[in-house]
């Protein structure tokens, strides 16, 4: 039973929500105040999130949480390097002794998700999973403001709570900022369709495998438990296509690059699954206003040739709940939120850039010529 007023109302279950749940509810629980934090997830408790791989610095984010113990004994494996076939037929490698924070990681998802969970729960965090935000009404009285959220279970049954504080984290779609009419720069649109399966036989590979192709790239890696991932990255022209009879065309497309489809071709799997995301390059036009911030991919949302998004997530919800707790104490935030989404937006497009100029393999593909600009 949901109560009728909170603190903080946090929108979205992701990394990027349950860090900003963390790093409000850590620092008040140290400070001896009390504050009502509730955070709220259309999906499932057990929903199969896509993000597998950590870049080696998060364990200083993870640390920052106070997870990192947790983390180490989620059945996480180390990622010794990538390999791509990128900008020509020479296969490269990155190897992990070149960052001083070592090797990345394949994330046991489900594990990963649940040790962010039940460190917030600990620190009395409310979670409430498979309700959907609706809509908002903005309060304002006595100089105060506040929200009123409408919410829908996934039985259909409706209520409202009122939020003195909201933490939009609905992912690259920013329904709280929509509603607010705050619109989102888009510099690319691209789709996802992703292969879940499980091997038939164990296969020690342990690299992450990069190839292109002329109107796509893909990537293939090996999960914890013997898991395997294959994703295609396209335009949202193809998805019809692709989709088409169980997904026939992604199949066959998935072979083609040399790289990637040899390995594809050669394993044996079961328990296969196919998904299909939606996949947004943009930045929150205002990514925090009247007693309201975004975090993750509601503030900005990344290619996954950046290979941040649970990264930036975290990133973005350590430093979002700063701004909360400062509201919520009467003070001043000691940094300046919206410059640092900003500027991190204008080094990802840059980097990205950087990245999609270095294939000059189809110099009249459309899909490669309007993301090297």
């Amino acid at each position: 039973m949901l109560q009728t007023h909170y603190d903080v109302v946090i929108i979205g279950g992701g990394p990027a929500g349950l860090a900003t749940a963390i790093g409000i509810a850590s620092e008040l629980l140290t400070s001896n105040t009390k504050a009502k934090i509730l955070l709220i997830d259309q999906r499932s408790k057990d929903h199969q999130r896509i993000g597998e791989n950590v870049p080696s610095d998060i364990s200083v984010l993870l640390q920052r949480l106070g997870v990192e113990s947790e983390f180490s004994k989620g059945g996480h494996e180390p990622c010794p390097d990538f390999a791509s076939v990128w900008g020509g037929k020479e296969l490269l490698y990155n190897y992990a002794i070149v960052n001083p924070y070592g090797h990345s990681w394949r994330l046991n998802r489900h594990s990963f998700d649940l040790t962010l969970v039940n460190k917030a729960k600990a620190l009395g965090v409310e979670i409430v999973w498979e309700t959907r935000f609706i809509e908002a009404s903005k309060r304002q009285q006595d100089g105060h403001i506040t929200y009123e959220l409408f919410l829908q279970t996934d039985s259909q049954e409706t209520s409202s709570v009122e939020a003195g504080f909201v933490v939009d984290a609905t992912g690259s779609k920013a329904s709280f900022a929509k509603g607010l009419n705050v619109k989102k720069t888009l510099d690319d649109k691209l789709i996802a369709i992703v292969h879940f399966a499980q091997l038939e036989q164990p296969h020690k590979g342990k690299q992450v495998r990069i190839d292109a192709s002329c109107s796509s790239w893909c990537y293939h890696t090996l999960m914890p438990h013997q898991k395997v991932m294959s994703m295609l990255i396209t335009d949202p022209s193809e998805r019809k296509a692709l989709e088409k009879d169980n997904y026939h065309a992604f199949k066959a497309h998935l072979t083609k690059p040399l790289w990637v489809g040899d390995k594809a071709q050669e394993i044996e799997v079961s328990n296969e699954s196919y998904h299909t995301y939606m996949i947004n390059s943009g930045l929150l036009e205002q990514v925090e206003g009247e007693n309201w911030i975004a975090v993750g991919d509601a503030a900005s949302s990344f290619d996954p040739i950046a290979a941040q998004g649970i990264y930036k997530g975290i990133k973005h919800g350590i430093f979002a709940a700063e701004v909360v707790l400062a509201k919520l104490k009467g003070t001043a935030p000691q940094m300046n939120y919206g410059d640092m989404i900003k500027q991190d937006y204008r080094q990802y497009l840059r980097n990205r850039a950087h990245i999609y100029q270095l294939e000059q393999r189809w110099p009249d593909s459309e899909f490669w010529q309007k993301r090297s600009k």
